[in-house]
């Protein structure tokens, strides 16, 4: 596979690494973890120290157990130090793996493009400008953020089951990386359970019309897949289970409900989500009158249950909100920690002007533009990252798994149209000749 690769590749793939890691170094100096990160290696601390998996609330001036971001980091800082290991190396560590997967996927969106049918060094180009995409290169990029695993490897299996779709017998080794890649990516964030899951079921639903073959082929894909993802997640089920007496990944989806539904919500994160002293705490505890008596699992379940009555009692400003949500998910705005909204990045505003032309153009049939069947498996991370945004609130980090495929449709779109003025053109001179 190496052995195709253009030479002219190799330098400007190595100045890409340099710039990466690069950046991880300079604007994380001290080699730190960021904040969800920083709560999942105390919890970690804690149960090294015999105090079991909770976390320290300031509020309450406790330990309470703790389930609210992934599991699966904690037991992996929890095995880290047992093997005395610093934490610092970690992180050298996660910014190697970096470095890796950006380059893996600008190969594999070199090669999605390529197997769509763009030309081999527009491909590359393709692949260049999500190299450089604002996000991939600095907002998310540069940071401390298993997203930035996960992403790479989503592409490498979208690309592996467009292959798949094709005719491309299942090989051993491809099997396993798919299982592998949806696995681990799940582990480190839970909300790709959605995405892979949605996307794999109309991978099925495609593969319906193939030959029994590959039809058999893809569901045993499917059956190892289920396995694995279900065994690897099983601990933590136990696990929480044991917390709080419920076979849950997290404690989380409650929290982000009822921040996503509300009457102050701008239809994006909110930094003061659990200020006392802001509406939305005051909202909730006016509603819930024993809050602070609740579990972490009880507390997400009663926001849970908050976000829903609000939902069935104002259903016009949910349609509002829906509304809101989407032009924000469709802004060219990015991803910062702890910070105001960004203004406005020049290339996130043409990329995402250009998909939606792109997609506004298909639709109308524009010179015969037509979504073929295998687009499902490249547009469906942003529809379901979409989804995410109208259930919870716009993330620009669950958004960041929709990005390659909004750099690779507008381009695939593009050269669609020159093979459609031809069978145009033909069809013209072929109705003349009649």
């Amino acid at each position: 596979m190496l052995k195709t690769i253009p030479r002219f590749v190799w330098p400007v793939a190595l100045a890409l690494a340099a710039l990466k890691l690069s950046l991880l170094l300079y604007l994380n100096p001290g080699l730190e973890w960021n904040y969800d990160e920083r709560r999942n290696g105390r919890i970690a601390d804690n149960y090294l120290a015999g105090r079991g998996y909770v976390s320290y609330d300031a509020a309450r001036q406790e330990f309470r157990p703790d389930a609210f971001h992934a599991s699966f980091p904690v037991f992996v800082y929890i095995a880290w130090q047992k093997a005395g290991l610093p934490k610092h190396r970690f992180t050298l560590l996660v910014f190697a793996l970096t470095v890796g997967a950006y380059l893996l996927g600008v190969l594999y969106v070199q090669r999605t493009l390529a197997h769509a049918g763009v030309p081999q060094m527009s491909a590359w180009g393709g692949a260049g400008l999500w190299a450089v995409y604002p996000s991939v290169v600095y907002y998310i990029g540069a940071y401390f953020w298993y997203e930035n695993l996960a992403v790479p490897l989503l592409i490498m299996v979208t690309y592996k089951l467009l292959r798949l779709y094709n005719g491309r017998p299942l090989r051993l080794i491809d099997a396993g990386l798919i299982a592998g890649a949806v696995a681990l990516s799940c582990l480190l964030r839970g909300y790709l359970l959605a995405i892979y899951g949605l996307s794999f079921a109309a991978f099925l639903v495609l593969s319906s019309n193939l030959a029994s073959k590959q039809q058999r082929a893809t569901w045993l894909l499917g059956v190892l897949m289920f396995c694995l993802v279900t065994v690897t997640h099983w601990p933590i089920l136990q696990k929480n289970h044991q917390l709080f007496g419920a076979h849950i990944l997290s404690n989380q989806a409650g929290f982000e409900l009822l921040q996503g539904h509300n009457s102050i919500t701008q239809g994006r994160f909110m930094y003061d989500w659990d200020d006392p002293r802001k509406p939305l705490q005051q909202y909730l505890a006016a509603h819930q009158r024993n809050l602070a008596n609740l579990n972490q699992y009880e507390e997400s379940k009663a926001r849970a249950h908050w976000a829903w009555y609000w939902v069935r009692t104002h259903p016009w400003q949910e349609i509002q909100l829906w509304f809101r949500k989407t032009v924000l998910f469709f802004s060219p705005e990015n991803f910062v920690s702890d910070a105001d909204p960004t203004p406005y990045h020049p290339i996130t505003a043409v990329v995402h002007l250009a998909f939606l032309i792109a997609v506004l153009l298909t639709i109308a049939h524009f010179k015969g533009l037509r979504f073929q069947r295998q687009d499902v498996l490249l547009l469906m991370p942003i529809v379901v990252a979409w989804l995410l945004s109208i259930v919870f609130f716009v993330g620009f980090r669950w958004r960041f798994f929709a990005e390659p495929a909004m750099v690779m449709f507008p381009i695939i779109t593009w050269y669609r149209l020159p093979k459609t003025f031809k069978v145009v053109k033909v069809k013209q001179i072929s109705d003349t000749r009649r």
